[in-house]
Protein backbone atom coordinates (compact mmCIF):
# COMPACT_ATOMS: atom_id res chain seq x y z
CA UNK A 1 0.00 0.00 0.00
CA UNK A 2 1.21 3.47 -0.77
CA UNK A 3 1.34 4.95 2.73
CA UNK A 4 1.75 8.67 3.32
CA UNK A 5 4.56 9.37 5.75
CA UNK A 6 3.55 12.23 7.97
CA UNK A 7 5.60 13.82 10.80
CA UNK A 8 6.00 13.60 14.63
CA UNK A 9 4.83 13.61 18.18
CA UNK A 10 2.47 16.16 19.72
CA UNK A 11 2.77 17.61 23.22
CA UNK A 12 0.86 15.67 25.84
CA UNK A 13 -1.63 16.71 28.47
CA UNK A 14 -0.49 17.20 32.03
CA UNK A 15 -3.50 15.63 33.74
CA UNK A 16 -3.69 11.83 33.72
CA UNK A 17 -7.46 11.58 34.17
CA UNK A 18 -8.84 13.32 31.09
CA UNK A 19 -8.86 10.62 28.43
CA UNK A 20 -11.02 7.55 27.81
CA UNK A 21 -10.40 4.05 26.44
CA UNK A 22 -11.46 0.47 27.02
CA UNK A 23 -10.17 -3.00 27.76
CA UNK A 24 -8.10 -5.08 25.38
CA UNK A 25 -10.39 -8.05 25.74
CA UNK A 26 -12.58 -8.94 22.76
CA UNK A 27 -15.81 -10.90 22.55
CA UNK A 28 -15.47 -14.64 22.94
CA UNK A 29 -18.29 -15.02 20.45
CA UNK A 30 -16.50 -13.21 17.64
CA UNK A 31 -13.83 -14.44 15.27
CA UNK A 32 -10.19 -13.37 15.58
CA UNK A 33 -9.15 -10.26 13.68
CA UNK A 34 -7.41 -12.52 11.17
CA UNK A 35 -9.32 -15.38 9.54
CA UNK A 36 -8.44 -18.77 11.08
CA UNK A 37 -5.18 -20.13 9.77
CA UNK A 38 -2.28 -22.40 10.65
CA UNK A 39 -0.17 -20.42 13.18
CA UNK A 40 2.99 -22.10 11.93
CA UNK A 41 2.39 -20.85 8.39
CA UNK A 42 2.56 -17.09 9.09
CA UNK A 43 4.98 -15.02 7.06
CA UNK A 44 7.89 -13.31 8.77
CA UNK A 45 7.65 -9.64 9.70
CA UNK A 46 3.85 -9.39 9.61
CA UNK A 47 2.31 -7.40 12.44
CA UNK A 48 -0.18 -10.18 13.15
CA UNK A 49 2.29 -13.05 12.67
CA UNK A 50 2.41 -15.81 15.29
CA UNK A 51 5.38 -16.16 17.63
CA UNK A 52 7.49 -19.29 17.52
CA UNK A 53 6.15 -22.32 19.41
CA UNK A 54 7.79 -22.71 22.82
CA UNK A 55 7.16 -24.81 25.89
CA UNK A 56 4.71 -23.50 28.52
CA UNK A 57 4.34 -20.04 26.97
CA UNK A 58 2.25 -17.09 27.99
CA UNK A 59 1.71 -14.08 25.77
CA UNK A 60 3.01 -10.87 27.28
CA UNK A 61 2.35 -7.48 25.74
CA UNK A 62 5.31 -5.24 26.43
CA UNK A 63 5.32 -1.51 25.75
CA UNK A 64 8.50 0.11 24.49
CA UNK A 65 9.66 3.31 22.80
CA UNK A 66 10.28 3.08 19.05
CA UNK A 67 12.87 5.00 17.05
CA UNK A 68 10.40 7.83 16.39
CA UNK A 69 9.58 8.29 20.07
CA UNK A 70 6.21 6.53 20.15
CA UNK A 71 5.14 4.08 22.85
CA UNK A 72 4.14 0.90 21.03
CA UNK A 73 2.98 -2.59 22.04
CA UNK A 74 5.08 -5.67 21.33
CA UNK A 75 3.62 -9.10 22.03
CA UNK A 76 5.85 -12.08 22.68
CA UNK A 77 5.40 -15.61 23.96
CA UNK A 78 7.64 -16.05 26.96
CA UNK A 79 8.56 -19.50 28.35
CA UNK A 80 7.66 -18.88 31.97
CA UNK A 81 6.04 -21.48 34.19
CA UNK A 82 4.98 -18.95 36.81
CA UNK A 83 1.78 -17.33 38.08
CA UNK A 84 3.47 -13.90 38.22
CA UNK A 85 3.04 -13.13 34.52
CA UNK A 86 2.21 -9.45 35.07
CA UNK A 87 5.35 -9.00 37.16
CA UNK A 88 7.44 -10.73 34.52
CA UNK A 89 5.97 -8.46 31.85
CA UNK A 90 7.27 -5.38 33.69
CA UNK A 91 10.69 -6.99 34.15
CA UNK A 92 10.91 -7.29 30.38
CA UNK A 93 10.30 -3.53 30.06
CA UNK A 94 13.42 -2.53 32.06
CA UNK A 95 16.47 -1.03 30.36
CA UNK A 96 19.27 -3.58 30.36
CA UNK A 97 16.76 -6.33 31.16
CA UNK A 98 15.93 -9.54 29.29
CA UNK A 99 13.36 -7.85 27.06
CA UNK A 100 15.81 -5.62 25.23
CA UNK A 101 17.28 -8.46 23.21
CA UNK A 102 13.78 -9.31 21.92
CA UNK A 103 12.96 -5.81 20.69
CA UNK A 104 13.07 -4.80 17.02
CA UNK A 105 15.71 -2.44 15.71
CA UNK A 106 15.32 1.08 17.09
CA UNK A 107 13.14 0.10 20.05
CA UNK A 108 14.23 0.76 23.63
CA UNK A 109 12.90 -0.20 27.05
CA UNK A 110 10.92 2.36 29.05
CA UNK A 111 11.70 1.60 32.70
CA UNK A 112 14.96 2.89 34.23
CA UNK A 113 17.92 0.54 34.44
CA UNK A 114 18.00 -1.40 37.69
CA UNK A 115 14.24 -1.17 38.23
CA UNK A 116 12.87 -4.15 40.14
CA UNK A 117 9.30 -5.08 40.96
CA UNK A 118 9.32 -5.76 44.70
CA UNK A 119 5.69 -6.85 44.66
CA UNK A 120 2.64 -6.77 42.42
CA UNK A 121 -0.76 -7.40 43.97
CA UNK A 122 -4.05 -7.46 42.06
CA UNK A 123 -7.30 -6.76 43.87
CA UNK A 124 -9.83 -8.99 42.11
CA UNK A 125 -12.77 -6.90 43.31
CA UNK A 126 -11.58 -3.51 42.07
CA UNK A 127 -9.34 -4.89 39.30
CA UNK A 128 -6.53 -2.71 40.63
CA UNK A 129 -2.87 -3.71 40.35
CA UNK A 130 -0.64 -2.21 43.04
CA UNK A 131 2.99 -2.27 41.92
CA UNK A 132 5.80 -1.67 44.39
CA UNK A 133 9.09 -0.75 42.67
CA UNK A 134 12.54 -0.34 44.14
CA UNK A 135 14.16 3.09 44.31
CA UNK A 136 15.85 2.65 40.91
CA UNK A 137 12.42 3.23 39.32
CA UNK A 138 12.84 6.94 40.16
CA UNK A 139 15.98 7.34 38.05
CA UNK A 140 14.53 8.78 34.84
CA UNK A 141 14.50 12.06 32.92
CA UNK A 142 11.52 14.41 33.10
CA UNK A 143 10.78 13.94 29.39
CA UNK A 144 10.34 10.19 29.93
CA UNK A 145 7.80 10.43 32.76
CA UNK A 146 4.61 10.42 30.70
CA UNK A 147 5.78 7.52 28.51
CA UNK A 148 6.74 5.46 31.57
CA UNK A 149 3.22 5.93 32.95
CA UNK A 150 1.64 5.04 29.62
CA UNK A 151 3.79 1.95 29.16
CA UNK A 152 3.15 0.56 32.64
CA UNK A 153 -0.58 1.28 32.52
CA UNK A 154 -1.22 -0.13 29.07
CA UNK A 155 0.94 -3.21 29.69
CA UNK A 156 -0.85 -4.05 32.94
CA UNK A 157 -4.35 -3.38 31.56
CA UNK A 158 -3.67 -5.75 28.68
CA UNK A 159 -4.55 -8.43 31.23
CA UNK A 160 -8.33 -8.88 31.70
CA UNK A 161 -7.93 -8.93 35.49
CA UNK A 162 -6.55 -5.37 35.58
CA UNK A 163 -8.31 -2.07 34.84
CA UNK A 164 -6.47 0.24 37.23
CA UNK A 165 -2.88 0.67 38.39
CA UNK A 166 -1.37 2.17 41.53
CA UNK A 167 2.35 2.86 41.88
CA UNK A 168 4.41 2.46 45.04
CA UNK A 169 8.16 2.78 45.68
CA UNK A 170 9.86 0.93 48.53
CA UNK A 171 6.58 0.29 50.31
CA UNK A 172 5.15 3.82 50.01
CA UNK A 173 2.36 4.96 47.67
CA UNK A 174 3.35 7.64 45.17
CA UNK A 175 1.10 10.69 45.31
CA UNK A 176 2.85 12.18 42.29
CA UNK A 177 5.69 11.22 40.01
CA UNK A 178 8.93 12.62 41.42
CA UNK A 179 10.50 14.32 38.38
CA UNK A 180 7.87 16.06 36.22
CA UNK A 181 5.36 15.89 39.09
CA UNK A 182 2.53 14.14 37.25
CA UNK A 183 -0.23 13.70 39.88
CA UNK A 184 -1.12 10.18 40.99
CA UNK A 185 -4.00 11.02 43.32
CA UNK A 186 -6.24 8.51 41.49
CA UNK A 187 -5.47 5.06 40.06
CA UNK A 188 -4.11 5.04 36.51
CA UNK A 189 -6.17 3.51 33.72
CA UNK A 190 -6.35 3.68 29.94
CA UNK A 191 -8.20 6.94 30.43
CA UNK A 192 -4.76 8.59 30.36
CA UNK A 193 -4.48 7.78 26.65
CA UNK A 194 -1.27 6.96 24.82
CA UNK A 195 0.88 9.01 22.44
CA UNK A 196 -1.58 11.84 22.98
CA UNK A 197 -2.06 14.39 20.22
CA UNK A 198 -4.55 17.18 19.57
CA UNK A 199 -6.31 17.93 16.30
CA UNK A 200 -5.91 21.50 15.07
CA UNK A 201 -8.08 24.04 16.85
CA UNK A 202 -9.49 21.66 19.46
CA UNK A 203 -10.19 23.07 22.94
CA UNK A 204 -8.91 20.74 25.67
CA UNK A 205 -11.95 21.52 27.81
CA UNK A 206 -14.39 20.40 25.09
CA UNK A 207 -12.47 17.55 23.52
CA UNK A 208 -13.43 13.95 22.78
CA UNK A 209 -10.55 11.44 22.85
CA UNK A 210 -10.38 8.65 20.27
CA UNK A 211 -7.59 6.10 20.11
CA UNK A 212 -6.47 5.31 16.57
CA UNK A 213 -4.05 2.69 15.28
CA UNK A 214 -1.65 3.72 12.52
CA UNK A 215 1.43 2.01 11.10
CA UNK A 216 5.16 2.44 11.51
CA UNK A 217 8.18 0.54 10.27
CA UNK A 218 11.69 -0.09 11.57
CA UNK A 219 14.83 0.33 9.52
CA UNK A 220 14.94 -3.45 9.03
CA UNK A 221 11.33 -3.53 7.72
CA UNK A 222 9.43 -4.74 10.79
CA UNK A 223 5.97 -3.18 10.41
CA UNK A 224 3.80 -2.59 13.45
CA UNK A 225 0.75 -0.76 14.76
CA UNK A 226 1.06 2.29 17.00
CA UNK A 227 -1.88 3.53 19.11
CA UNK A 228 -2.43 7.29 19.18
CA UNK A 229 -5.01 9.02 21.37
CA UNK A 230 -6.26 12.03 19.42
CA UNK A 231 -8.26 14.83 20.98
CA UNK A 232 -10.97 15.95 18.58
CA UNK A 233 -13.93 18.31 18.85
CA UNK A 234 -16.72 17.25 21.19
CA UNK A 235 -19.00 14.58 19.74
CA UNK A 236 -21.47 11.99 20.98
CA UNK A 237 -20.83 9.78 17.91
CA UNK A 238 -17.55 8.36 19.13
CA UNK A 239 -17.61 5.30 16.85
CA UNK A 240 -18.30 7.36 13.74
CA UNK A 241 -15.66 9.90 14.69
CA UNK A 242 -13.11 7.13 15.27
CA UNK A 243 -13.59 5.72 11.77
CA UNK A 244 -13.55 9.18 10.20
CA UNK A 245 -10.31 10.16 11.96
CA UNK A 246 -8.69 6.85 11.08
CA UNK A 247 -9.50 7.29 7.40
CA UNK A 248 -8.31 10.91 7.51
CA UNK A 249 -4.96 9.52 8.57
CA UNK A 250 -2.11 10.77 10.77
CA UNK A 251 -1.79 14.46 11.56
CA UNK A 252 0.64 16.50 9.49
CA UNK A 253 2.94 16.57 12.52
CA UNK A 254 3.05 12.76 12.76
CA UNK A 255 5.75 10.32 11.70
CA UNK A 256 3.26 7.49 11.41
CA UNK A 257 1.87 6.00 8.21
CA UNK A 258 -1.72 6.07 7.00
CA UNK A 259 -3.70 2.82 6.81
CA UNK A 260 -5.89 4.02 3.92
CA UNK A 261 -5.03 5.92 0.75
CA UNK A 262 -6.19 9.55 0.80
CA UNK A 263 -9.78 9.50 -0.54
CA UNK A 264 -11.97 12.57 -0.98
CA UNK A 265 -15.73 12.31 -0.72
CA UNK A 266 -15.81 8.74 0.61
CA UNK A 267 -19.22 7.94 2.10
CA UNK A 268 -18.70 5.72 5.15
CA UNK A 269 -21.38 4.92 7.70
CA UNK A 270 -21.16 3.48 11.21
CA UNK A 271 -24.11 1.93 13.04
CA UNK A 272 -24.54 0.03 16.30
CA UNK A 273 -26.28 -3.28 16.97
CA UNK A 274 -26.80 -4.93 20.35
CA UNK A 275 -23.30 -6.45 20.44
CA UNK A 276 -21.35 -5.05 17.51
CA UNK A 277 -20.49 -1.98 15.49
CA UNK A 278 -21.22 -2.19 11.76
CA UNK A 279 -18.91 -0.17 9.53
CA UNK A 280 -19.96 0.23 5.91
CA UNK A 281 -17.00 1.52 3.91
CA UNK A 282 -17.05 3.31 0.59
CA UNK A 283 -15.54 1.14 -2.13
CA UNK A 284 -13.50 4.17 -3.21
CA UNK A 285 -11.13 3.40 -0.34
CA UNK A 286 -9.78 0.54 -2.43
CA UNK A 287 -8.28 3.11 -4.81
CA UNK A 288 -7.68 1.87 -8.34
CA UNK A 289 -7.90 -1.77 -7.23
CA UNK A 290 -10.82 -3.85 -5.98
CA UNK A 291 -9.32 -4.80 -2.63
CA UNK A 292 -9.20 -2.83 0.58
CA UNK A 293 -5.89 -2.53 2.46
CA UNK A 294 -5.67 -5.20 5.15
CA UNK A 295 -3.85 -2.72 7.38
CA UNK A 296 -6.86 -0.43 7.24
CA UNK A 297 -9.39 -3.13 8.07
CA UNK A 298 -7.34 -4.35 11.01
CA UNK A 299 -6.83 -0.78 12.20
CA UNK A 300 -10.61 -0.21 12.20
CA UNK A 301 -11.11 -3.21 14.48
CA UNK A 302 -8.25 -2.20 16.77
CA UNK A 303 -9.39 1.42 17.00
CA UNK A 304 -13.08 0.72 17.61
CA UNK A 305 -12.47 -1.99 20.20
CA UNK A 306 -10.10 0.39 22.00
CA UNK A 307 -12.24 3.52 21.98
CA UNK A 308 -15.69 1.96 22.43
CA UNK A 309 -17.00 -0.98 24.51
CA UNK A 310 -18.07 -2.90 21.41
CA UNK A 311 -17.80 -6.69 21.42
CA UNK A 312 -17.02 -6.95 17.72
CA UNK A 313 -16.81 -5.08 14.44
CA UNK A 314 -18.73 -6.03 11.30
CA UNK A 315 -17.24 -4.56 8.12
CA UNK A 316 -19.12 -4.20 4.84
CA UNK A 317 -18.31 -2.33 1.63
CA UNK A 318 -21.03 -0.45 -0.23
CA UNK A 319 -23.52 -2.60 1.70
CA UNK A 320 -21.96 -5.90 0.61
CA UNK A 321 -20.82 -8.38 3.28
CA UNK A 322 -17.96 -9.75 1.17
CA UNK A 323 -14.87 -7.66 1.94
CA UNK A 324 -11.74 -8.88 0.17
CA UNK A 325 -8.53 -7.34 1.51
CA UNK A 326 -5.11 -7.06 -0.05
CA UNK A 327 -4.14 -10.32 1.66
CA UNK A 328 -6.90 -12.00 -0.46
CA UNK A 329 -8.97 -12.90 2.58
CA UNK A 330 -12.61 -12.06 3.27
CA UNK A 331 -12.91 -9.80 6.31
CA UNK A 332 -16.65 -9.23 6.03
CA UNK A 333 -18.08 -12.69 6.60
CA UNK A 334 -18.86 -12.06 10.29
CA UNK A 335 -17.94 -9.71 13.14
CA UNK A 336 -14.33 -9.76 14.23
CA UNK A 337 -12.90 -9.00 17.65
CA UNK A 338 -9.62 -7.75 19.00
CA UNK A 339 -6.57 -10.04 18.71
CA UNK A 340 -4.94 -11.42 21.83
CA UNK A 341 -1.48 -10.51 20.50
CA UNK A 342 -0.57 -7.25 18.80
CA UNK A 343 2.72 -6.75 16.93
CA UNK A 344 3.95 -10.24 17.89
CA UNK A 345 7.69 -10.90 17.82
CA UNK A 346 9.54 -14.06 16.91
CA UNK A 347 11.69 -15.52 19.66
Amino acid sequence: MNRNKKVGWISIIASVGILSGCSLSGSSGSTPIDPPKDPTAEGEGGVMAASAEIANPFTATLYARDADGYVAPLSVKLPFDTPDVAKRTLQYMVKGGPGEELMPEGFSALLPEGTEVLSLDIDATTKTATIDFNEAFLGYEAGDERQILEGITWAMTSYPSVEYVRLWVEGKALKEMPVAMTPLDAPLSRHIGINVERASGVDFTRATPVTLYFMNQTADSFTYYVPVTRLIGWTTDVAGATVAELINGPLDSSKLEAVFLPTEGADNTVSLTADNIVVDLDGALAGSGEKLPVEGLQAIVLSLTETTPTKGVQITVDGAAQVIATDDKDYGAQPVSRPKALNPLEL
